[in-house]
């Protein structure tokens, strides 16, 4: 287990990448979007909600392919077992998810207090996190940070175990089964049926549950493949 904490302190050698890069791109786009907002000087009911709190996320899936990609072969390089360099992953994205969760929670609470920075703009508390319980509002935070850390894992190892070959073989059944159930969906006429679904489900389910289940199974997943991965 300390090998496993020395590889999660190894990912904040380059902090510009965990800490400086997705902070400053979600400032950046903030900004951009509260002055955007205010130039436009639209009517008091006008409420404008944006997609730029998807950017810190973004940056972080990126981030968790490279901790694969440049920082794998140079742990193992140090001695560092498979198992080890998985759990101090493992331990970082979970640092991580909890504690700009945290910073993100408490920015739409000032949101709010500040009716939307002054301009009546929804940056940080988005549509599907306005839920009451503050423990869901939480996790629903959180759990993107773990869910895309895990995916960008699953395709840096892909791309560690099979290569190029192995992300192209990925990409090509992923599009082929999505597609494929579009398509199935559209002739046999579920979709009405698949967004009742969806409507029916709890707050809980759709901000916890699913992608907590899919969590587990890339991590699982991930696991698996990385004891077979080379440098």
């Amino acid at each position: 287990m300390n090998r496993a904490f020395t590889v999660a302190r190894l990912q904040f050698v380059g902090w510009r990448s965990v800490v400086g890069w997705p902070w400053g791109i979600l400032a950046l786009s903030f900004l951009i979007n509260v002055a955007l907002f205010s130039a436009m000087n639209e009517a008091d009911d006008f409420e404008p909600s944006t997609g730029g709190l998807m950017s810190i996320y973004v940056v972080m899936f990126v981030a968790s392919v490279n901790a694969i990609t440049q920082d794998f072969p140079f742990a193992l390089g140090l001695g560092v077992s498979r198992r080890s360099f998985y759990l101090g992953n493992v331990l970082h994205f979970a640092g991580q998810a909890i504690s700009y969760a945290a910073v993100l929670y408490l920015l739409a609470v000032i949101e709010e207090a500040t009716d939307g920075w002054g301009v009546n703009l929804t940056f940080f508390g988005l549509p599907f996190l306005m839920v009451d319980n503050p423990v869901l509002r939480f996790l629903g935070f959180a759990l993107p940070f773990l869910l895309l850390g895990f995916i960008g894992i699953a395709i840096g190892l892909v791309f560690k175990r099979w290569g190029i070959n192995g992300l192209l073989m990925l990409s090509t059944v992923a599009l082929a089964g999505i597609g494929g159930l579009v398509v199935l969906a559209t002739w046999q006429g579920w979709w009405s049926a698949i967004g009742g679904w969806f409507a029916d489900q709890p707050g809980w389910a759709m901000l916890v549950g699913w992608p907590a289940l899919l969590t587990l199974l890339l991590a699982g997943l991930s696991y698996l493949t990385i004891r077979r991965a080379t440098p």
